[in-house]
């Protein structure tokens, strides 16, 4: 026969030591979401490629928002002859982040082939497709940049030399208001533009 005493402290030994493994697991969970926030770019570090990062993730998040909501039907309208359609105003400004990111992050002499122009310039699928994977190959390519990539200089489309982040900040900048001329094409479709996601 087992003494009482012994099987007393079994008991409580088991009882100390069950809530380990859920203190453990939790412990375990805490620290892996702290490692992924502190991988995750966040605007509020205050570096520049962070800040970027963040920048370049919300003009993604604007762009296909303004995709998502034009008519399938209208991806070759424009309005008036002899401008871009929608589909290829889209094209040129992703076109140059992702030409601006092969070069002067990837040290490519061309930028690569992300889709193709029969589909991206005629179905909506198409160029959401397109402008996601353009993103993604920027943002892909500034998230592991390093000091001396930001900083080489590069000459391109024929204008002064200039290091590689102040080419990423122009190129964003040219999106921006390349992209802000899409509004009267969503208009003249009878389309509202989606509000646009703000920094602040």
């Amino acid at each position: 026969m087992v003494p009482a005493t012994f099987i007393r402290l079994a008991v409580c030994a088991t009882v100390a030591i069950a809530p380990a493994t859920p203190l453990v697991a939790q412990a375990t969970k805490q620290a892996a979401t702290k490692q992924a926030a502190a991988t995750k770019p966040d605007a509020s570090a205050g570096t520049p490629l962070a800040t970027m990062v963040v920048d370049w993730e919300r003009q993604k998040k604007n762009v296909l928002a303004y995709i998502a909501v034009m008519p399938d039907s209208a991806m070759t309208f424009a309005p008036t002859p002899g401008v871009r359609t929608f589909a290829q105003q889209v094209e040129h400004f992703v076109g140059t982040n992702t030409e601006i990111a092969a070069v002067v992050l990837r040290g490519l002499k061309r930028p690569p082939t992300l889709g193709d122009t029969a589909q991206y310039l005629h179905k909506k699928a198409a160029l959401t497709d397109f402008t996601t994977k353009s993103y993604d190959y920027l943002l892909e390519a500034l998230r592991s940049a390093t000091p001396a990539q930001l900083a080489k200089s590069h000459t391109l489309f024929n204008q002064p030399a200039a290091p590689g982040w102040r080419w990423l900040e122009l190129s964003r900048e040219h999106a921006t208001w390349t992209f802000g001329q899409l509004i009267p094409y969503l208009r003249l479709n009878k389309v509202t533009p989606p509000p646009y996601d703000m920094p602040f």
